[in-house]
């Protein structure tokens, strides 16, 4: 007979890919048994994570569309600011490209590129949504040591002795996850050199929905439309630059953010608190073994130029999840032939999305005037052959057909 287990599934790390995951798999499956692990300690005294803080991200059209599906978007979108255009440049040289929104409808309105919220905000729905599911236990101030696979389940041992079992065990701890670690999963990392400043900033003049991407030597400065004419700010610099900058007072931070930035968006006249994270690529070859896999951040740590990282692990989780929705039995949660199914449906996007974001980020990066005269070559052309930037606006809109 099959062993019978704690839980169908149990989730590691709390954040926005494995609660959303949780909410996911509870909303397509209700008869699941869960549970969600975190090793921080004030996620159950706060009631909302602490990773669901005060910083922007972007969701695409398609992470949108997904979000519908799920039965989330509808009180999300009064919190989100639209994406209606983007603008792309390469700082001190003449490329250029403007990409309009797609003269594609949806609901007789011109459809965006897609939207930027804040994490606190969706943690804040998550949070109350996951609250009324019985059927998931949410363990905070766990730490995992020790992952045991065994033929029809995986035994996840804690810190603390307790011992839990479940069919499927999924990673969702981050870059540096220790469920990676403890399922042996391979990846491999490489460090760009560089750093993101993260604030919020304001332009004296409306921002109509429009983003920037503006390319340097140390990768992009993005300015994501927020609002009340304020823009989220990532701004690539070089490692050792990132502290100095990120210290400076108002005026000196805003002037130098000018004189790097430009024009484009108008006089910068405020920014608010400034935080610094590292840039690197983290990647997988395949992020599953037997009986666990990882996703979000914990199979693969993107560049956030073009914003793709968590659109990426929305479409990851959003499949896993409608895969198990389609089990005839929870002895299959897990298996061979379900985990297969779902490397083979999100292997080309993880591949195409990794490759892409890390090859614009080298190109724009590199110095060797035939590289620079190249990718401005391809920028002039895109703005007057429109049909040249299809893939990119696709990409950008993240709408694909998941089940290929």
């Amino acid at each position: 007979m099959p062993k019978q287990t704690d839980f169908d599934l149990i989730i590691i790390g709390a954040g926005m890919s494995g609660s959303l995951l949780a909410y996911a798999l509870l909303a397509l499956s209700p008869s699941l048994k869960l549970a969600l692990l975190d090793d921080n300690p004030e996620g159950l005294k706060k009631g909302i994570h602490p990773g669901f803080d005060a910083r922007c991200i972007a969701l695409n059209a398609g992470s949108c569309a997904l979000l519908d599906e799920l039965g989330l978007w509808s009180v999300l979108q009064d919190k989100a600011q639209a994406i209606d255009d983007i603008h792309i440049s390469d700082r001190g040289h003449w490329g250029a490209l403007e990409l309009p929104r797609s003269p594609l409808f949806v609901d007789n309105k011109p459809q965006a590129f897609g939207v930027v919220i804040a994490l606190q905000d969706i943690g804040l729905v998550l949070n109350k949504r996951l609250s009324q599911y019985k059927q998931l236990t949410r363990l905070y101030n766990c730490e995992l040591t020790a992952i045991e696979k065994q033929a029809e389940q995986v035994v996840c041992q804690l810190a603390d002795g307790q011992t839990l079992t479940a069919r499927l065990c999924v990673g969702a701890d981050g870059i540096k996850s220790v469920t990676r670690e403890l399922l042996a999963i391979p990846s491999q990392l490489s460090d760009y050199g560089c750093s993101a400043i993260i604030a919020n900033v304001r332009c004296a003049q409306a921002h109509h929905n429009k983003a920037f991407e503006r390319f340097t030597q140390f990768g992009p400065i993005a300015l994501l439309p927020l609002s009340d004419n304020r823009y989220s700010l990532v701004w690539s610099v070089d490692n050792k630059d990132a502290g100095r900058l990120a210290a400076l007072d108002e005026g000196k931070f805003l002037a130098a953010l000018q004189q790097a930035f430009g024009y484009r968006a108008g006089i910068f006249n405020e920014v608010g608190k400034r935080e610094v994270y590292p840039l690197s690529l983290m990647k997988t070859d395949k992020p599953v073994t037997h009986r666990g896999l990882c996703l979000g951040n914990a199979a693969h740590a993107l560049h956030p130029v073009m914003g793709q990282g968590f659109n990426l692990g929305l479409r990851d989780l959003y499949v896993l999840a409608m895969l198990i929705s389609q089990v005839e039995d929870k002895q299959e949660i897990g298996d061979f032939k379900l985990l297969n199914e779902y490397w083979l449906a999100r292997r080309s996007d993880h591949h195409n999305s990794l490759n892409l974001t890390d090859s614009i980020v080298r190109v724009f990066s590199n110095t060797s005037w035939p590289v620079v005269v190249g990718r401005n070559v391809a920028l002039q052309a895109m703005r007057h052959l429109p049909s040249l930037s299809v893939p990119i606006v696709k990409q950008a809109k993240g709408q694909f057909n998941l089940f290929p």
